[in-house]
């Protein structure tokens, strides 16, 4: 995206800075002259057409029969997501564009990367049988490259807007990515953590479904499993623990008496269960302490990465006694 301001527009705005202020019924105010409010209202139009441009192009291409071009579509919206991350008027916008169907980003990522095979399906049940196997090789299937694109696109949408959560959760969003995490290579399980993370932030719904197939006893498993590479195996006890310690608290509010915030909500207090029970009773303590560690607030992310990882250690290694 190109967001910068023309230099006809740098050059007003730098004008109204120095302007100085009002004093408006009480209140100082910024002056703005009818000029300025031009250049703004006409600033905020090209942003608009910009953050649309950019969505309909990278959509498009994210439609695509083919895997490339879909490579293309995405790459596209993983680079607005970045740019977007800085620039609150940016979000602002891409929250109102999700409102129109055509702009929505969450529903073409499953359709067409995250979970082809149910489009296909609903798309193929209408036809006549004769036509069916035609229909087959319609479009190329996705590749482990496309497939992490789509998956950090889908994180950037939800960390941008909650409402794509929402959306996510209608496609069974993280069923979905548990599948993907089974079935795909390192770089695609790296990002299906990542995914989940982002999904279930502050989502009951997805935070239920989550519990319903049994998520957090499948990667506790995992974590078991000696045999797994050992990279994979330490992000899954990071995610456990964010997943504890930050995730699961963000849905307390709302559950339990007024004035209980400072104790664990129904969904850690399942999750505190299910990691003793697979983990030997050994845990408890280690669990209990990232569980405390998740209403401690860190001056610094440096010191947050470092609890974390400490944690997911012990963790590694309650695994491989067990």
């Amino acid at each position: 995206m190109i967001l910068r301001q023309p230099e006809w527009a740098r050059n007003v705005l730098d004008v109204q800075d120095g302007e100085g202020d009002v004093e408006l019924d009480g209140r100082k105010q910024k002056r703005q002259s009818p000029v300025t409010e031009l250049v703004v209202a006409l600033s905020d139009q090209r942003v608009y057409r910009e953050v649309v441009w950019s969505l309909k192009r990278g959509l498009r291409d994210a439609r695509s029969e083919f895997s490339f071009v879909r490579v293309r579509g995405l790459n596209a919206l993983a680079k607005f997501m970045s740019s977007a991350v800085s620039d609150e008027k940016v979000i602002e916008l891409f929250r109102d564009c999700q409102s129109y169907r055509e702009l929505q980003v969450v529903p073409v990522l499953f359709d067409y990367t995250l979970a082809p095979r149910k489009r296909l399906a609903k798309n193929l049940s209408i036809l006549t049988p004769g036509a069916q196997a035609a229909s087959s090789d319609v479009e190329s299937s996705p590749t482990s490259v496309e497939v992490a694109l789509g998956l950090r696109v889908l994180e950037g949408c939800c960390l941008l807007y909650n409402g794509c959560r929402t959306t996510a959760s209608r496609h069974a969003a993280v069923s979905e990515l548990i599948d993907l995490f089974l079935a795909g290579g390192p770089s695609v399980q790296s990002h299906c953590l990542d995914g989940l993370l982002a999904l279930m932030l502050e989502s009951s719904s997805n935070q239920k479904e989550f519990e319903r197939v049994h998520g957090l006893r499948k990667f506790a498993e995992m974590l078991r499993n000696n045999h797994l590479d050992p990279v994979i195996r330490l992000r899954i006890a990071e995610f456990i623990v964010i997943l504890i310690s930050q995730i699961l608290p963000s849905a307390n509010k709302g559950f339990g008496p007024a004035g209980e915030d400072s104790k664990p909500a129904w969904m850690t207090k399942w999750a505190q269960q299910e990691l003793v029970e697979l983990l030997g009773e050994e845990s408890s303590a280690v669990v209990d302490d990232i569980i405390d560690a998740g209403r401690h607030k860190f001056s610094d992310q440096e010191g947050q990465q470092t609890a974390t990882l400490r944690y997911a250690q012990q963790l590694l290694h309650l695994a491989s006694s067990f």
